[in-house]
């Protein structure tokens, strides 16, 4: 989304102010910045990890209200969504998986990163409280937060690097989920 010579721009002449919304847009590659930024002296590592775990929960929150409020209270899904493949029959399937399993989905999901923002809104829709949503997401973040910064601080001088890394690990799951999600339709049917 950001070049890094933007991304360093920004944050060097704005701090931290600038961080939160550069966290909440692109939280991976930011998080792993803000721990480089550390090393070099610009914040502190527990200024960063406040920041990067604000943007965490704020995007959390804003996929998990995209699917609470995507959906009408009757619990058909939109036209659009049906096409996709979600189905009434699918949709009840899914809340009572968050239902019985939510957590354990918000953990995983976080911690792979690449079907986050899918199983988020999947909570939204789902209708799972607020509470519980929240409690898991941070739960998660913080190991993953705690990871990506140590990732900054100890290789930043090839953060162009990490972030490939990043990206095609992102990849990678995400196929991996597509491919068992598929495959678990499949068998059910």
């Amino acid at each position: 989304m950001f070049s890094l010579e933007t991304l360093e721009t920004l944050i060097r002449t704005h701090g931290l102010l600038i961080m939160t919304p550069l966290a909440i847009l692109e939280g991976p590659v930011v998080t792993v910045i803000a721990g480089y930024f550390a090393r070099l002296g610009y914040f502190s590592v527990s200024a960063m990890f406040s920041v990067v775990m604000v943007g965490e929960v704020l995007g959390d929150i804003i996929f998990y209200s995209l699917g609470r409020w995507v959906i009408k209270a009757d619990g058909q899904p939109p036209g659009w969504l049906a096409r996709l493949g979600l189905t009434q029959p699918r949709l009840e399937k899914m809340v009572k998986s968050f239902d019985r399993k939510g957590g354990r989905l918000l953990v995983l999901a976080k911690l792979t990163h690449s079907a986050g923002a899918l199983v988020l809104t999947g909570a939204g829709i789902a209708r799972m409280p607020l509470v519980p949503f929240l409690f898991y997401n941070i739960i998660a973040a913080i190991p993953k937060s705690l990871f990506l910064l140590g990732l900054g601080w100890m290789f930043g001088d090839i953060i162009a690097e990490v972030n490939h890394w990043i990206a095609w690990v992102s990849l990678g799951l995400f196929i991996l989920l597509a491919v068992t999600g598929v495959l678990w339709v499949r068998s059910k049917q």
